[in-house]
């Protein structure tokens, strides 16, 4: 495909997932799901176009990994769905790949990317794949930790469990998956750099990340400590993003082994 067809693709599937989430909203939630599937499956395109291209996994640049997230938000959905008898989440998963889908509108669709020798690992791809499904996770947590600390202050009563227990499923698949993807990086930091921890600026961040997620699941079985989950949830949310996206533009980022990301 070329990058204007890759950008027609990515414009429409992000007016589909507008439409979609607007349609859950007016209580049409199997067409809301239709048009959530129609949507996946114009992201999906781009990522099957960014393998065949590259001949490569698509994890390389930010617009090949913002593309699979966009795909990996439906996947993770019918997770929940199906063995977390999460059906009701649908809307924050859609308004994730929403919000993913609108960050790719204003970014250069370029298929073919360098591959560095640094990423010709076998641990390459085990590693970034689940570091992107923890933050998927805790995108979809922090939304719904938004609309709760919303709907508790509209209402002035706590809300229902339903919410707490979607955060808690969010989290119960994000730390696991985020201290594997920490291992698979040392093995992998290992094999290409020669030790399995460096103290990178993007391994302190990633350090922090996952003590704050920590945190929160000690923070939620401490009655005392527990009001203070929902700030947790947010710096978590905060340091998912500044070790995902803002690293790499901090004064540090020349010297940084993982500088090789566009």
């Amino acid at each position: 495909m070329t990058p204007a067809l890759l950008k027609t693709i990515i414009i429409i599937s992000t007016a589909v997932y507008g439409g979609a989430l607007i349609l859950w909203n007016l209580k049409k939630q199997k067409a809301a799901l239709w048009g959530w599937s129609l949507a996946w499956l114009c992201s999906l395109a781009v990522v099957v176009n960014n393998f065949i291209v590259n001949h490569y996994v698509p994890f390389v640049s930010m617009y090949q990994i913002l593309t699979f997230s966009a795909v990996l938000f439906g996947l993770v959905y019918l997770y929940t769905r199906y063995c977390r008898n999460g059906a009701w989440t649908a809307p924050y998963f859609i308004g994730c790949s929403l919000f993913v889908s609108i960050g790719l509108c204003f970014m250069d669709a370029q298929a073919v990317w360098h591959f560095a020798p640094a990423l010709n690992s076998p641990w390459f791809t085990p590693h970034i794949l689940l570091y992107l499904i923890s933050y998927v996770m805790g995108a979809v947590a922090f939304l719904m930790m938004l609309v709760k600390v919303c709907r508790t202050k509209e209402s002035r009563l706590a809300v229902a469990p339903g919410i707490d227990g979607g955060i808690y499923d969010c989290v119960c698949v994000l730390f696991p998956c985020m201290t594997a993807g920490m291992f698979f990086g040392a093995l992998w930091a290992n094999e290409v750099w020669g030790g399995f921890w460096g103290w990178d600026i993007k391994e302190i961040w990633a350090l922090v990340t996952w003590l704050v997620w920590m945190c929160w699941l000690h923070f939620r079985r401490s009655e005392k400590l527990k009001k203070y989950s929902d700030i947790l949830v947010a710096v978590g949310f905060v340091c998912v993003i500044v070790t995902f996206v803002f690293v790499r533009f901090m004064n540090t980022a020349d010297s940084s082994m993982h500088a090789y990301m566009g």
